[in-house]
């Protein structure tokens, strides 16, 4: 079965219908019917959280709506050294490091529209959403 890490980038361009958000709707979709597995660290979770928070958009059916998502929330605990050593080595953000982390142990694409992730494409596979 396939599976997809979700960048935070990637469930806010969902949930604010911005560029990509189709193809997030698609692979949630497809998720529900069995078709694939989604994933998220918990790092981007908060990350995904803080960012509705601030634009006033986090409310009970906001929090109704993240629940009821097809996406298995990631611990961060056992991703903690491979987040070092990323945050050490291509200097990116650290809630980026989680994603990236993730996709790394799961051996599967992180699917976002971050150009941060650029720095990351040698090591990982990236699905990328559309840009503009």
């Amino acid at each position: 079965m396939s599976k997809y890490v979700l960048d935070s980038f990637a469930l806010l361009a969902f949930f604010h219908k911005q560029n990509g958000w189709e193809r997030i709707k698609n692979l949630i979709q497809n998720a529900n019917s069995g078709g694939i597995e989604l994933f998220i660290s918990i790092i981007n979770m908060a990350e995904v959280k803080y960012m509705l928070v601030r634009k006033g958009k986090y409310s009970p059916q906001v929090i109704a709506a993240i629940d009821a998502l097809p996406v298995t929330v990631v611990s961060a605990d056992e991703y903690i050294e491979q987040v070092i050593k990323l945050k050490a080595e291509y200097a990116v953000s650290l809630a980026d490091c989680f994603g990236a982390a993730v996709a790394l142990h799961l051996d599967c694409p992180i699917v976002t529209g971050d150009p941060e992730f650029k720095k990351l494409e040698k090591i990982l596979k990236i699905d990328w959403l559309p840009s503009g």
